[in-house]
């Protein structure tokens, strides 16, 4: 198992990686080609859809946990009626959204084209969408049940070529003209490629997962939607807090005003990202544990992956925050450098606060507990949208950061008491296993990083990246001698000559 959870995390590492340098490419053409205004709606569509995606009322990772159960507890039987019932009710959710997505861009594309301008474009888009969208969701069932089977790397394998592929068709063909549509479209298209043959391939590897009607029970949809619920409070409320801002910048402001927030956001949310990404095996893999009801392997999973975790957060927080803005003027220009200039400590705060507690949400979700996120969040997230709300006119871009990090503040530690409470250990333990071990090489990460901006002039990326690299491996090398101790030392020294041997 622990090889499969390798195997997987190294393959979701290095879809994101591979996106990363995709958006590194693109993000500068694409705000050349769609032009301020056209980028905002891009994000405020994608946005209003991230919250559309919420209808699910939270089954998706509902399905996911019972399903790792049922493999644990290898019960065939309710694993085929899980898939039916799941698929069912997610076409039922894709239908709706592809009505209102349609009706949306036939009658009201107007809505969101820029005065002035033909409302053909914004049309397309909203239809091209709802289609992605009506496909995508049944199959989400399928890419659920990958995730319990621990088959990440099938779906990334698939992710990899279709961002190959959509990259050189944007790179080669867009212009200012077809810009929107075809972003639109190249997505979709690969979207549902992607869909169709996870759905395919789960079917074939396990023909006992069907999709037929007579599998269909609503007594399992009603455990699963008993189950959501807590999910979905938890998921929406994630989403405000995220994904708000630049509803709130582009409705008060106008879109033209997003990109200003959005592009320092998207670059330090990336970091919440790989976090993301290194902790999605956890969840049905602590599921499983906590079936089998190993409490002593649970402790060790979390003490030992959150530790290296938040080392990895805090090497991309201080890179963030020492030479985020001198990225953004190299990357997209002094424009939106000298705009975002002050906001990216600020996001960068927001950010790395649920960093240092990584698994936090997977825990509690794979466990059942998560009833307490359910119940919090949505009053963090209300306030994050109040006080983003009341500080956007004031003090314009800068209230609306300051508004998402207010209320974090407050609610990440309370979160930090919960989860050790039900691991059972101390706070002062987990400080002292998962984040003191990593001061040292921080701070000397720092140092290089001030010495080495006041001795070069980074003017291209090429000087930026070698600053970058120079102080990550002083963090690695502070962290062998500081951060270890010596049986995990004697551990990473054991996994080093048995691949150097190899």
């Amino acid at each position: 198992m622990k090889k499969r959870l390798a195997l997987n995390t190294a393959s979701n590492m290095a879809t994101l990686f591979i996106k990363l340098a995709i958006t590194f490419v693109m993000t500068p053409i694409l705000i050349k080609n769609l032009g301020h205004y056209d980028y905002g709606i891009w994000e405020m569509v994608g946005a209003i859809i991230g919250y559309m995606g919420m209808l699910d009322l939270g089954v998706r990772p509902a399905i996911s946990r019972f399903a790792a159960r049922f493999i644990a507890l290898k019960d065939q039987e309710s694993l085929s009626l899980l898939y039916a019932t799941s698929w069912f009710f997610l076409m039922a959710v894709g239908f709706f959204i592809f009505f209102i997505l349609s009706i949306w861009g036939i009658y009201f594309s107007e809505s969101i084209a820029e005065d002035g301008s033909e409302s053909t474009r914004y049309t397309l888009l909203l239809i091209i969408l709802a289609i992605q969208l009506l496909i995508s969701f049944p199959a989400y069932t399928a890419e659920s049940f990958m995730e319990s089977y621990q088959e990440y790397y099938l779906k990334n394998n698939i992710t990899i070529i279709n961002s190959f592929i959509g990259f050189g068709v944007i790179y080669y063909y867009i212009e200012p003209e077809n810009a929107l549509v075809l972003l639109a479209l190249v997505n979709t298209i690969g979207t549902c490629i992607k869909y169709i043959l996870l759905a395919w391939y789960v079917q074939y590897r396990r023909p006992f997962l069907k999709i037929k009607a007579a599998y269909f029970r609503l007594e399992n949809l009603k455990t699963l939607l008993s189950f959501s619920v807590k999910t979905l409070i938890q998921g929406v409320s994630t989403r405000i807090e995220n994904a708000t801002d630049s509803l709130v910048i582009g409705f008060a402001l106008g879109p033209a005003m997003v990109p200003i927030y959005s592009i320092p956001a998207n670059l330090l949310n990336h970091i919440r990202g790989i976090s993301i990404t290194l902790t999605h095996v956890f969840m049905p893999y602590l599921s499983g544990l906590s079936a089998l009801n190993d409490q002593k392997k649970i402790q060790e999973v979390y003490f030992s992956s959150s530790k290296i975790m938040v080392s990895l957060s805090l090497i991309m927080l201080i890179g963030a925050i020492m030479m985020g803005e001198r990225f953004l003027q190299l990357w997209v220009g002094e424009q939106i450098a000298s705009s975002a200039g002050d906001l990216i400590l600020i996001i960068a705060a927001f950010t790395v606060l649920p960093l240092l507690n990584p698994l936090s949400n997977r825990y509690l979700t794979a466990i059942d507990k998560h009833v307490f996120l359910a119940k919090w969040q949505p009053v963090v997230a209300l306030a994050n949208l109040i006080l983003s709300l009341i500080l956007v006119y004031p003090m314009g871009i800068f209230g609306v950061a300051l508004g998402s990090l207010i209320p974090s503040l407050f609610f990440q530690p309370i979160l930090l008491y919960v989860c050790c409470s039900h691991l059972n250990v101390s706070i002062g333990k987990y400080i002292s296993h998962v984040f003191f071990p990593w001061i040292i090489p921080s701070l000397g990460m720092i140092l290089l990083i001030f010495y080495l901006q006041n001795y070069f002039i980074i003017n291209s990326f090429g000087l930026f990246f070698l600053v970058a690299l120079s102080g990550t491996v002083a963090f690695f090398v502070l962290a062998l001698f500081f951060s270890f101790n010596l049986s995990e030392r004697l551990q990473l020294i054991s996994l080093i000559k048995k691949n150097y041997k190899q």
